[in-house]
């Protein structure tokens, strides 16, 4: 795996490791699944960096199940972990799993879902309103500057979605031309998103472009703009990177632009963060990560973050 990208917040600025770590120390991270390559990522920089400060490492993924998620942590507890990465989306893992967790005795930093009114020590994740402007931007000048956009989102109101989407909202705003004719949240489902980009391009067949909030739906945006074929005349673009994704981009003829937000640097501060408070170090309550627009030039060379061999 490649080094640590730059951030906005990077460990050799600030100095964040530590050098020494007591053995019995253990790190336990949760995520909410680990079945695609950006959670993979995240988890892959957790693990490097915990080996790196000697840290044991114990992870599990609570596939979307908020109950889950609350056994995990309490596992953890039995299995003495006492510094916690929550690496989680949902409403219940970001108040209930930290309070959860500091009634244990846990020291806690969320990642991958930055919330103001978290009660964990700290939170890392990427800034989504910039992600969500610049990947709106790129669609439109992919269309032209002017045109009918839809927008995919989650089904629910969580934190990283409504962020980006304000981004989205924020760069189309720069565009008179522009207008957003449908906004929808198929949710993480292929299929869904698949089924619904065919019924917008069946109510404006003179749509132009599709932006989406994450990958797994952006592919079934891809597929339904290719069955209906739509390929060269209708365009999309995606927040959030993953290798299925970037093989999309790599042949341009629907997929334009995927704005990466390289999660490995979420698990790799994350931990780096729990690293200071073990030894009683302040940590800045939100830190958050630069990504890169990521398009048919330079899409090989970010594909290396995404191989683990």
């Amino acid at each position: 795996m490649n080094k640590i990208i730059k951030t906005m917040f990077t460990v050799a600025a600030v100095g964040l490791c530590s050098s020494t770590v007591m053995a019995e120390n253990k790190i336990g991270m949760m995520q909410h699944n680990q079945s695609d390559s950006f959670q993979q990522a995240m988890l892959k920089g957790a693990e490097e960096m915990a080996d790196r400060l000697d840290y044991q490492f114990i992870d599990a993924s609570s596939n979307d199940d908020p109950v889950k998620e609350l056994e995990i942590i309490r596992n953890f507890a039995k299995r003495g972990v006492d510094l916690l990465v929550l690496g989680s989306t949902t409403q219940a893992a970001g108040v209930a799993g930290v309070e959860l967790a500091h009634s244990l005795g846990m020291k806690v930093i969320t990642m991958d879902s930055i919330q103001a009114d978290s009660k964990a020590e700290g939170q890392v994740g990427g800034d989504d309103v910039a992600a969500g402007y610049y990947a709106a931007k790129h669609l439109a000048e992919s269309i032209g500057g002017k045109g009918k956009v839809a927008i995919n989102k989650f089904p629910d109101p969580i934190p990283p979605s409504e962020d980006r989407v304000k981004g989205f909202y924020k760069a189309f705003n720069e565009y008179p031309g522009i207008e957003v004719v449908a906004e929808a949240g198929p949710g993480y489902d292929t299929i869904k998103a698949m089924n619904w980009t065919a019924a917008t391009i069946q109510a404006n067949p003179d749509i132009k472009g599709f932006i989406s909030i994450e990958d797994t739906s952006a592919l079934g945006i891809v597929r339904g703009i290719e069955n209906a074929k739509m390929d060269g005349k209708v365009h999309s673009v995606t927040v959030v990177e993953s290798a299925s994704i970037y093989k999309e981009l790599q042949k341009g003829e629907v997929l334009t632009g995927v704005f990466a937000m390289h999660s490995y640097n979420y698990g790799a501060l994350a931990v780096t963060l729990l690293d200071r408070l073990n030894h009683n170090r302040p940590v800045p309550f939100i830190v958050k990560t630069t990504g890169v627009l990521v398009t048919r030039d330079n899409v090989n060379k970010n594909l290396e973050y995404l191989n683990f061999d």
